[in-house]
């Protein structure tokens, strides 16, 4: 491997690789899964800074462990459960003084600044601020486990190690949170109007 193109590897190569003490092997790693890594913290932690951190103490471990990988699931699920349980460790560590950043319009409306018609980015706006609002109405673990399922393409099983509970479980989650988020979007699209009543301070 030390005479190979790293950029050729394949991931399971990298860690072998990284094993050995190369370290170009981790920049390669790096280069392929930090950006999914720091999204899927940011879905945990609420906040960029700390996905980042959190991102950051994984690669570090994942440079001491590449050893124990043993191929029982794809480089990305192992790597993206060594995230999970740095952002968890942070979350903790920072509960009191958390404030969740519900600052979805960078990611969400990226495409937007295309958009040349004000009515048209008006429309993609109200969509993305409506998904945003349904999804946060998940828990955290649901909400793990669909973006795990939709937005990495990981397999229930592959979700079941890094949540360490059954695929039973996981596939239970998933099921429930489409549902919701469903339910939750025909009630923003058609919502209830609900008797004013006036409140006295």
């Amino acid at each position: 491997m030390r005479n190979r193109n790293h950029s050729e590897a394949t991931d399971e190569q990298l860690l072998a690789a990284l094993a050995g003490g190369e370290e170009a092997a981790l920049r390669e790693l790096h280069r392929r899964h930090a950006a999914a890594a720091v999204r899927f913290a940011w879905r945990v932690l609420g906040d960029v800074a700390d996905a980042e951190e959190a991102v950051a103490d994984a690669f570090c471990e994942i440079w001491q462990k590449a050893c124990r990988f043993n191929g029982a699931s794809r480089v990305r699920a192992w790597l993206l459960g060594i995230v999970r349980h740095k952002a968890l460790d942070l979350l903790r560590s920072r509960r009191d003084g958390l404030v969740t950043s519900l600052d979805d319009e960078e990611e969400s409306l990226q495409d937007v600044e295309a958009v040349s018609n004000p009515q048209d980015e008006v429309i993609w706006r109200k969509e993305a601020e409506r998904i945003a609002r349904c999804f946060e109405t998940l828990n955290q673990a649901q909400r793990e486990a669909l973006y795990l399922a939709v937005v990495e393409g990981l397999t229930v099983t592959e979700i079941a190690r890094i949540q360490d509970v059954p695929p039973g479980t996981v596939a239970t989650r998933i099921y429930h949170a489409r549902r919701k988020l469903r339910d939750c979007a025909q009630d923003e699209r058609n919502p209830r109007h609900q008797p004013m009543t006036q409140r006295h301070e």
